[in-house]
């Protein structure tokens, strides 16, 4: 036999002869459950730290993502731009202008910017074909007047956004 085994054979053997009194073996008792409470209440706020920690990681960048891009509420969607001649890259730059444009603008001014630029792109997507290039003469008279008179209108706008004023 090892002197390890002896050993513990003798102090359990010890231990067993042992009287020990009420009132010493309630408090160990309650000293012991005291700790043992207290490490699972670490360890149970350890994990929930960890679940919210988690949580977050997984759903910030989801809520990115299944957010809505502003292009898609003047566009429709990036394929429309595709149709065009345009290109995903395209459409990116034209996401951040806008985002660009509602960081700058108040809600109202933003809302009639949206507004007048859906109108102007209708107008730029019916004057352009399939390569991208542009032909004024696809419009008629009325629609090559309204197309002048959105840019003018959006021109206080682009100012606005690029810190002109």
């Amino acid at each position: 036999m090892s002197i390890d085994k002896e050993l513990r054979e003798e102090l359990q053997q010890t231990a067993d002869s042992m009287i020990v009194p009420d009132e010493l073996y309630l408090r160990v008792r309650q000293s012991y459950l005291h700790f043992v409470n207290e490490r699972t209440g670490e360890s149970r706020m350890k994990k929930r730290i960890l679940a919210g920690v988690v949580a977050a990681a997984i759903l910030i960048p989801s809520a990115v993502y299944a957010s809505t891009y502003l292009a898609d509420d003047i566009f429709g969607s990036s394929a429309t731009i595709e149709q065009h001649g345009g290109t995903q890259e395209d459409y990116q730059q034209i996401e951040q202008m806008l985002q660009i444009a509602k960081g700058k603008l108040t809600e109202d001014e933003f809302k009639e910017y949206t507004k007048l630029t859906r109108q102007l792109v209708q107008l730029k997507i019916k004057m352009t074909d399939k390569n991208g290039v542009k032909h004024e003469n696809l419009l008629n008279n009325e629609e090559q007047l309204q197309f002048e008179r959105l840019s003018a209108s959006l021109a206080p706008y682009f100012e606005k956004i690029n810190g002109n004023n």
